[in-house]
């Protein structure tokens, strides 16, 4: 039960396949959603509020909402510090801002799993542990996410729910018990693997589950860093509302952040590109703002958090060397050679 037996790792430089039919597909949705909004919206009322913005404090928003990747960098290192790894907590920083930005070009949380790839070609972390610990962490932010939109949904609209928000607590309801499932699952096969499973699955069911799992001693910091995280978007909501004149309340503050990150996991569009749009209008008309305001606080919303990584992944990926960030195409022969007997210890 307790011996140590350390794992050969395969150091294949193959990468998850990320473009396809799917992401075509995905891509087209995306484009027939955003048109459809695009008709719905008056453009010069629009840009007038846009223009007559306090920008000071967009901008602070905005800088609040990019400080949550440092910190969930610094979150992931803390959940995987049971295992062997040559990085800092600002490489972790980098991989977690650079597969969200590749989550934002493709469907149904691929990113997550290319993610799982940098972690390898990076740290040194088998992917499979690295997509434990991303899973255990998503778990925890769906927990989180839902506890927090049914309690401001239930403050806010205790009377009646919009189907806008109804779906999306449908939608992380399902996130969040799926990824308890999994979680689950593995732990059960963990603790009795059946005989007629093959050797090379055993393997990846219990990297999968050393990676799940953080130390005990790490949760405090864990929690600590999440408590932190969802401070920051929120202050994002808070500042981004205030500076085009729309001071709000805790409870709507609460609202407006959960509603549309439980929509942005709509899994047929990248990120639920065009969802979250019609979802993010949809809650500032519910708590009273006008349809020019509501257009112009969802349009700004989306082009910082959305458009704006998708710029700024760019430029990472053109200047990657000089960040020190490997991906797919930057794995040499001789570096592919050398890192292919990398140990990793796992409890059985």
């Amino acid at each position: 039960m307790g011996r140590e037996q350390p794992l050969l790792l395969n150091g294949t430089q193959s990468s998850p396949k990320l473009w396809g039919w799917q992401s075509i597909l995905s891509g087209s949705a995306t484009v027939v959603f955003l048109s459809v909004l695009v008709t719905l919206v008056d453009w010069q009322s629009v840009w007038d509020q846009i223009l007559g913005c306090k920008k000071q404090y967009v901008l602070l928003g905005a800088l609040c909402h990019y400080l949550c990747y440092p910190v969930r960098g610094w979150r992931w290192q803390h959940s995987l510090a049971h295992l062997p790894s040559r990085a800092r907590s600002s490489d972790y920083g980098q991989v977690v801002f650079f597969y969200n930005f590749v989550d934002n070009l493709v469907p149904a949380k691929l990113g997550d799993i290319y993610g799982a790839h940098l972690a390898r070609i990076n740290f040194g972390i088998s992917r499979s542990e690295a997509i434990g610990s991303i899973v255990f962490q998503r778990t925890l932010d769906a927990w989180i996410l839902l506890s927090l939109a049914i309690l401001a949904s239930w403050l806010l609209l205790s009377s009646q729910l919009p189907n806008s928000v109804l779906w999306a607590l449908i939608g992380g309801s399902a996130i969040a018990l799926g990824c308890t499932l999994i979680m689950l699952v593995f732990f059960i096969l963990n603790q009795s693997l059946p005989g007629w499973i093959p050797e090379k699955v055993r393997t990846l069911i219990r990297a999968f589950r050393n990676g799940m799992w953080p130390r005990v001693g790490e949760m405090p910091t864990i929690l600590g860093l999440t408590a932190v995280i969802w401070a920051l978007e929120a202050a994002w909501i808070f500042f981004l509302a205030y500076g085009f004149g729309m001071p709000l309340d805790p409870g709507k503050v609460l609202f407006l952040t959960v509603i549309p990150l439980l929509a942005s996991a709509f899994p047929l569009t990248p990120s639920g590109a065009g969802v979250v749009e019609l979802t993010m209008f949809s809650c500032l008309s519910i708590i009273g703002a006008g349809t020019p305001l509501a257009g112009s606080i969802t349009l700004m919303n989306r082009f910082i958090d959305y458009w704006l990584h998708i710029g700024l992944g760019i430029l990472m990926w053109l200047f990657r060397r000089r960040l020190g960030l490997r991906t797919w195409r930057d794995m040499g022969k001789t570096e592919s050679v050398a890192s292919s007997m990398v140990p990793i210890k796992l409890s059985r």
